[in-house]
């Protein structure tokens, strides 16, 4: 079965996470992806672990499948690093801005015109400031409007800004594709952590710069939509959503309080905002009365959007993992297309 990148060869210049999680992506949907590493020490992910499984950290195989790997020195090496590249569809790098034409390999300098040649930094084309995950989460407003009222801020689990980042590039890729197919030329694509971040934020943005309203720390929360969030039962802890009337009024009844529907204070979700502290403060004691199972499934019955708080190790529980070609578990590709059941498993490779 043919993939839809079959044939499509892409020379990948990235480490860390945003790119190599783009250029596995593109993998998945059939594309020859070449991943050029450093000799030696290679993809600086190798060795961010424990946990390790075998030689190489969790995190590194976990965005590295799909891809066949070289090891090159993009300085001493420059003859057959050019020869990959005038084979290549498309060229993924995520170095700081400046060095590949430093190095000779800048967009200009190769003067490919159908190449599809992307850029994956912090900041921007224009900002040599190295941007890591950690700091694009400080810098956006993320980790203040995410915090707990009165605590100190914190950031996600995993590497949001590389992801969404990572996410954008694949997507300019593909349209870019999708246009040289159509005229034979290529493109010069920038994607940085920080609009990327931005741009994935929009509720957040949105009342900033249409209403302006700085968003304030939401915590367990949602500024917009209330009740929208975490709530301690008797033994765990429940995130519920009541996005609309019509749940609202059904949340009413699950919870044995038809009354509540009458209650000024309480009609409508602007209303609901405006009271937030009220409506919390009665909720707080009826969640905490009961299990999260015995609320889950009163909520449930009742067609309330609810789910535990639960780990990683739980919840993929509840897919069906990949089984790469050397037995190594991966978690599949999220896109279903038809007609393509993305069947390539190679498991990450060394140089």
């Amino acid at each position: 079965m043919s993939l839809p990148l079959a044939g499509i060869r892409v020379l990948d210049f990235t480490r860390a996470v945003a790119g190599p999680f783009c250029t596995m992506m593109l993998g998945d949907l059939g594309a020859e992806v070449t991943k050029i590493e450093e000799p030696g020490a290679g993809d600086e992910t190798r060795q961010w672990g424990p946990p390790f499984h075998g030689d190489d950290s969790t995190y590194w195989l976990g965005l590295n499948r799909n891809k066949s790997s070289i090891a090159l020195d993009l300085k001493a090496d420059q003859a057959q690093a050019h020869a990959h590249i005038a084979q290549a569809d498309v060229l993924v790098e995520n170095f700081r801005p400046g060095v590949m034409d430093r190095l000779g390999y800048g967009y200009e300098q190769l003067a490919q015109p159908s190449l599809i040649y992307a850029s994956v930094s912090g900041f921007g084309p224009d900002s040599t400031q190295p941007g890591y995950d950690l700091m694009i989460q400080a810098l956006s407003g993320l980790m203040y409007s995410s915090a707990l009222p009165g605590a100190a801020v914190g950031k996600t689990s995993f590497p949001v800004a590389d992801i969404l980042a990572s996410l954008f590039t694949s997507q300019a890729i593909l349209a870019a594709l999708f246009r040289r197919q159509r005229t034979g030329e290529g493109a010069r694509i920038h994607v940085s952590l920080f609009e990327s971040l931005l741009a994935g934020m929009s509720p957040l943005t949105s009342a900033a710069l249409l209403a302006g309203v700085d968003p304030k720390p939401a915590g367990l929360g949602l500024a917009n939509i209330v009740p929208y969030q975490v709530f301690d039962c008797a033994d765990g802890q429940l995130a519920v959503g009541v996005p609309n009337e019509r749940l609202w009024l059904r949340f009413c009844d699950a919870l044995d309080r038809p009354y509540w529907k009458t209650y000024p204070q309480f009609e409508g979700n602007a209303a609901r905002i405006r009271h937030r502290d009220e409506l919390i403060g009665l909720l707080v004691p009826l969640f905490a009365a009961r299990s999260k199972a015995d609320w889950q499934q009163r909520l449930t019955a009742a067609g309330i959007p609810c789910g535990a708080v639960q780990t990683v190790a739980k919840a993929l529980q509840q897919i069906t993992l990949w089984e790469l070609d050397d037995g190594l578990p991966a978690m599949p590709n999220p896109m279903h297309i038809s007609g393509c059941d993305m069947p390539r498993r190679r498991p990450p490779r060394r140089p």
